[in-house]
């Protein structure tokens, strides 16, 4: 009998140890039963790996607006933002632009319309959307121009 209450006593004690007690979960994620549950833009064991951030760097492509060939964009990382990231239009020589980047998903993003540098007196604005396919890098941009009232829709394709 005493073997027994000593045997219950043991399953007791052990079946209630707090299983995330040496837990560590980072960016908002949560121990449940010892492992981590990521929030939304995280992955990994203890939720330290940004989603996006396998996206950043340099991508070359075809422009269809454009005579530069090749295109270059590179994605940098906002470490402030989950779910956002800066576009560099590498190609556009004599006028340096860059866009924001707002995920909406895992591979896709919408660049919401902001206004750009365009090298000179002209007011320009950007807007359009990109995903991150199995064949490589695919975005639309349309640049509109008040000065001109004119817009002009780019596709870019990375090769």
């Amino acid at each position: 009998m005493r073997s027994f209450f000593i045997l219950l006593l043991s399953a007791i004690i052990f079946s209630s140890c707090d299983k995330c007690k040496d837990v560590s979960c980072f960016n908002d994620g949560e121990c449940e039963d010892g492992e981590c549950v990521c929030s939304e833009w995280y992955s990994g064991e203890s939720c330290e790996t940004k989603i996006i951030e396998e996206y950043e760097g340099s991508y070359a492509g075809v422009m269809s607006c454009s005579w530069y060939n090749p295109y270059y964009f590179r994605f940098i990382d906002i470490s402030s933002e989950d779910n956002e990231m800066t576009i560099e239009d590498q190609s556009n020589i004599g006028s340096f632009r860059s866009y924001r980047a707002v995920f909406t998903s895992e591979r896709n993003f919408d660049i919401p319309s902001q206004p750009i540098s365009s090298g000179s007196f002209e007011s320009l604005r950007a807007s359009g959307s990109g995903s991150f396919q199995n064949s490589g890098l695919v975005m639309n941009i349309t640049i509109s121009s008040s000065t001109q009232g004119t817009s002009t829709l780019c596709n870019f394709t990375e090769y």
